[in-house]
């Protein structure tokens, strides 16, 4: 009796959102249960439809780091249209063999209309008017995060974002911003001195 062998199957660098019939990018890692060796095995990547979208061959080595994670980038086409989106990810059985079980992973990501304007945004602190580095910001479905002169750029549709920032340590307003060409918002954030749960006193 043949023991079949399970495959996990994982989806990173997927960024999101993507702009409505452009071409990125994502990672495709493939690992057998029993760590087999599964230089170029084939790969495909499959719409809601069932219908093949990207295929590739997994690398000769495996990712860094891992043991058995055979891996390939692949380009995929962006659907014409903004939405959400689930495509499915995995090995081609015809090619993994009887001893393996074809596992999947989701390729999951928004699409939206071509950049219009340009949004930077300022974080700095409410008390000394200081830049805050390293603060994660998000304008509705877009993230950025803040560099060493507390900015972060947004390229954007027209339209109403929600902003909020946030940043452990620090508390901050969110707020609506409405974009209807180049912007430049400030943000001010506090610093909020973490407590001590064993400190007597916040018990009293």
């Amino acid at each position: 009796m043949t023991v079949e062998h399970e495959t996990s199957v994982a989806v990173w660098d997927l960024p999101t959102p993507v702009v409505i019939g452009e071409r990125f990018s994502a990672k495709i890692g493939i690992r057998c249960s029993a760590e087999c060796r599964l230089t170029g095995k084939l790969f495909e990547v499959r719409n809601e439809a069932g219908t093949r979208v990207g295929e590739g061959s997994l690398s000769e080595e495996p990712w860094p780091g891992t043991r058995a994670l055979y891996w390939a980038e692949v380009l995929l086409d962006a659907p014409p249209c903004e939405g959400s989106f689930t495509w499915s990810a995995g090995p081609v059985a015809a090619d993994l063999g009887s001893s393996h079980r074809q596992g999947s992973a989701d390729v999951s990501f928004c699409t939206v209309g071509p950049p219009e304007h340009t949004v930077e945004v300022e974080v700095v602190r409410g008390d000394t008017g200081d830049p805050i580095d390293k603060v994660e910001v998000r304008m509705g479905i877009y993230r950025a995060s803040t560099d060493e002169q507390g900015m972060a750029r947004f390229e954007l549709p027209s339209g109403e974002f929600r902003l909020i920032a946030w940043k452990p340590g620090f508390a901050t307003d969110s707020a609506s911003v409405e974009v209807i060409g180049d912007l430049e918002v400030r943000v001010e954030a506090w610093y909020v001195p973490e407590t001590d749960p064993d400190d007597e006193r916040i018990w009293m």
